[in-house]
């Protein structure tokens, strides 16, 4: 009965150690990706404008001269990829991060099992010692019991 009750409690546990520790990792991973999206955000926003400013400038090109046209395109051009590039590097971070996560994770998961492990140990002891004590009583009645035979025989031989 006792080994099905541990049995359940171990699951308990792992289950919620297994829920917290996800829980952890995914708001960091979250938490972290939000922080280092933001340069890339005002970036992307920069590229915006300048597309907005490029199509209202294309659309009055009777007004502004090519060489206008063309500085608009090539500084286009240039936010375009270094946005590309800053991307690129992010997502290599993030992905050095997430794994750096995964292994903290598994770190914990496996300090769990060994936290499991622990207490298996300490109640198979605690029931070896449980039935030692068990037995000994057992030994120490049934010392009581023939010592008491003993002395109801020797009252007898001296009546």
């Amino acid at each position: 009965m006792e080994e099905k009750e541990t049995k359940i409690i171990k699951e308990r546990v792992k289950s919620a150690e297994n829920d917290k520790i996800e829980r952890i990792a995914a708001a960091k991973v979250d938490e972290e990706i939000g922080e280092e999206l933001a340069p890339l955000k005002s970036q992307l926003q920069s590229i915006q404008n300048t597309l907005s400013q490029f199509n209202s400038g294309s659309q009055q090109s009777s007004m502004s001269s090519s060489g206008q046209n063309q500085n608009q395109s090539n500084d286009l051009l240039k936010q375009m990829q270094q946005f590309s590039s800053q991307a690129q590097q992010q997502q290599q971070k993030t992905f050095q991060q997430l794994q750096q996560s995964v292994h903290q994770a598994a770190q914990m998961l496996n300090n769990v099992e060994q936290s499991i492990q622990s207490v298996n140990m300490l109640n198979q002891i605690t029931q070896q010692i449980n039935q030692s004590q068990q037995q000994l009583q057992q030994q120490q009645q049934q010392g009581q019991g023939q010592g008491q035979g003993q002395m109801n025989m020797n009252d007898q031989t001296y009546q």
